[in-house]
């Protein structure tokens, strides 16, 4: 009986693990001065954009064949990455570190059927995210990384935490990042935490887990809200990438959106566009209103009347996120407008 049972439950363990997904990773080379890189980059993101559950993506901006004011932002790890696979000429598309490699313009025609075939063999981790934040000008990550195959422990493999901007807008810089057609950069590789090496797994043996903690003060981010988490294993020596998955942040600002009884707190149209309107009752003395940014910088402060309406000039903010802070000396609220 003890052998029957036995039998049965490594047949269940080797049913969950041969129906556990693969998530693709695609490393990405492009430059936003290449021509080629505009007809064939977009596509690639294209697709990771519609198949979201089987496949990722890292934008990484090189320093070829034109300048790239994204590569000169990071320079370190773009040119790591670059070296490591030996790409020599872009746009250039990689799948899962060594299953797949071509020219994006080759790539784009068998993109699909590259990622089903791929997908559908086993992988060998599972990430967990248990946090993914920014607080302030922080970035804050803790992955848990689970061992799913007892072969795991004879191989030499890395964890790779990677900071991406989702989109990052041309004209978001002074002067123009580079010089092809396109307007949107997807992707766009920020930071490797702790850097390129990433993170050796300790815990290989099946079922087993590492848990990494980093930190990152961010740099460089024209849109926190845009920011987002890919994290990856990959055989260091083999280059093959085990799991993949791309993660999203939460944005903290220490403020809280509870109204205390008997104080009412409005701000219309929300979203804004020229104008925003600010109301509060039940305020026990002048107010003083207080614009927040994402990073958590105060921006504007104006003083509110109890029971009376206040107009604010909204025309001069950039499109995003923001939060209103209402301090009256008794009690502090807030409460999040979009300005768009």
């Amino acid at each position: 009986m003890k052998k029957i049972l036995y039998s049965f439950t490594l047949l269940i363990a080797a049913f969950q693990f041969s129906f556990a997904q693969r998530v693709v990773l695609i490393e990405q080379f492009t430059n936003s001065g290449c021509p080629p890189c505009a007809a064939s980059t977009p596509p690639v993101f294209n697709y990771v954009n519609n198949n979201p559950a089987d496949v990722v993506a890292i934008g990484y901006h090189t320093s070829f064949p034109y300048s790239d004011s994204m590569y000169f932002e990071n320079p370190v790890e773009s040119n790591a990455r670059v070296s490591y696979y030996g790409v020599q000429t872009v746009p250039y598309s990689i799948v899962d570190g060594n299953y797949y490699s071509n020219f994006s313009s080759n790539f784009n025609s068998v993109i699909a059927n590259t990622i089903n075939t791929r997908k559908a063999i086993a992988n060998k981790y599972n990430i967990t995210n248990l946090n993914a934040s920014i607080n302030g000008t922080t970035l804050n990550t803790k992955f848990v990384f689970e061992s799913l195959a007892a072969s795991n422990i004879n191989d030499t493999l890395r964890a790779h935490i990677v900071v991406i901007e989702k989109n990052v807008l041309k004209s978001s810089y002074a002067a123009s990042p580079g010089a092809n057609i396109e307007t949107n950069y997807e992707y766009v590789m920020r930071k490797m935490l702790p850097n390129q090496t990433g993170s050796f797994l300790v815990n290989r043996n099946l079922n087993e887990k590492d848990t990494i903690t980093l930190s990152w003060p961010i740099q460089k981010i024209k849109n926190n809200a845009e920011v987002r988490v890919v994290a990856f294993v990959q055989n260091k020596t083999t280059k093959e990438v085990y799991m993949a998955n791309l993660f999203s942040t939460s944005i903290s600002t220490g403020l809280n959106e509870m109204i205390p009884d008997g104080l009412s707190f409005k701000a219309f149209p929300n979203p804004a566009n020229d104008f925003l309107y600010i109301s509060a009752s039940g305020l026990m003395n002048d107010a003083t209103l207080t614009v927040i940014d994402l990073l958590g910088r105060p921006l504007l402060t104006q003083s509110v009347s109890p029971n009376k309406t206040l107009l604010l000039n909204t025309s001069e903010f950039k499109k995003g996120v923001y939060f209103l802070l209402l301090n009256d000396g008794m009690n502090a609220v807030s409460k999040k407008v979009v300005i768009e």
